[in-house]
């Protein structure tokens, strides 16, 4: 298999080492500024250089398209890659206007070809492993979980105004952090209720976001992003009446270095709990690792229920992701009617 990659931020940065890593051919790139693609190019011995992405999704050559562009482009992008029977690998969000991504997702409920969101978190063994501690209950009780992700974007601390800090763009807190936290959290607790968030700006960029989720399944999440702090914390905290479970890393890769520990103040019990942890013995950005993964699902031989379920993951992801953002506006939750 071979593939092209369009945008050669994220494209060249995780994505052409996560498809060598998986051995699929980096056939051709794309980006808008053609001199960097270029030199990208050069320097990671890509020999197909497009001036524009429709010519790189026109080659016959390229089984696999990974897009790595602003969201608010991505949809055209997948339009022209259905027309061309391409296998797409895209980020999240898959957009920013909700009734343009129920459109594209229905369109792709007929497509013969994979289209997976680079949500990684889901491909982690601390985060599997968590997810089925929690399942072994049959019930909840009124149980809650907090979850705290503090870092310092490149844009913030370079103050920098560009589309990753612009939420109309696919930016922002809720399109770039939120929504991977959404994604495993439903993961784990099933549908939504009701959501509220609220955000902190500061010289008109976004800091911090407060979120309260109530789920359908009595959970009640808390979620606190800071985006301007050079910590670098990722936490979730699961609370039940007898115990908790606390999974927690604290370094600059978003994927090494979890912690997974059991507390138990009854018994008096603190263990640390393990996983099979793969990512601290790379030496490269655990990204690519993660990324590889989903690409590796993307190889597989095309299976319409498997395809379908993804669909659904998906949109309604999205769903709650516009959910959040139509919160900010009202300035009051919204109750999610299904």
């Amino acid at each position: 298999m071979k593939a092209g990659i369009i945008g050669l931020g994220h494209g060249s940065r995780v994505l052409i080492n996560s498809f060598r890593l998986s051995k699929v051919e980096v056939y051709g790139i794309s980006s808008k500024n053609f001199v960097n693609a270029k030199k990208i190019g050069k320097d990671k011995k890509v020999f197909n250089i497009y001036k524009n992405w429709k010519l790189l999704v026109n080659d016959k050559n390229i089984d696999i398209i990974a897009i790595a562009v602003p969201a608010k482009f991505q949809i055209d992008i997948i339009k022209e890659c259905i027309k061309k029977n391409k296998i797409i690998l895209c980020e999240k969000p898959l957009g920013i206007n909700i009734l343009s991504i129920n459109k594209i997702i229905k369109s792709l409920s007929y497509y013969k070809k994979y289209i997976l969101m680079n949500y990684f978190f889901q491909e982690h063994n601390a985060f599997i492993k968590f997810h089925k501690l929690i399942n072994k209950k049959k019930k909840y009780e009124s149980d809650t979980v907090t979850v705290k992700f503090i870092t310092q974007t490149y844009s913030n601390k370079k103050k920098m105004i560009n589309w990753k800090s612009n939420s109309n763009e696919g930016g922002g807190i809720i399109n770039l952090f939120f929504s991977h936290i959404i994604d495993y959290l439903i993961l784990s607790f099933g549908k939504v209720k009701k959501i509220e968030t609220k955000i902190e700006k500061k010289n008109n960029m976004e800091e911090k976001l407060f979120a309260i989720i109530d789920f359908k399944s009595n959970i009640k999440a808390k979620i606190f992003i800071d985006i301007n702090n050079p910590k670098n914390i990722h936490s979730i905290e699961y609370s039940s009446k007898h115990y908790k479970l606390i999974l927690k890393n604290s370094g600059k890769d978003y994927g090494k270095k979890f912690k997974l520990y059991y507390k138990n103040d009854k018994k008096r019990l603190f263990q640390s709990l393990k996983y099979r942890n793969q990512t601290n013995k790379i030496n490269y950005d655990s990204r690519i690792f993660f990324t590889s993964k989903i690409i590796d699902q993307l190889k597989k031989n095309f299976n319409k229920s498997t395809q379908n379920n993804n669909l659904k993951r998906f949109q309604y992801n999205e769903n709650i992701i516009n959910k959040a953002r139509l919160s900010l506006k009202k300035d009051k939750g919204v109750l999610i009617n299904e």
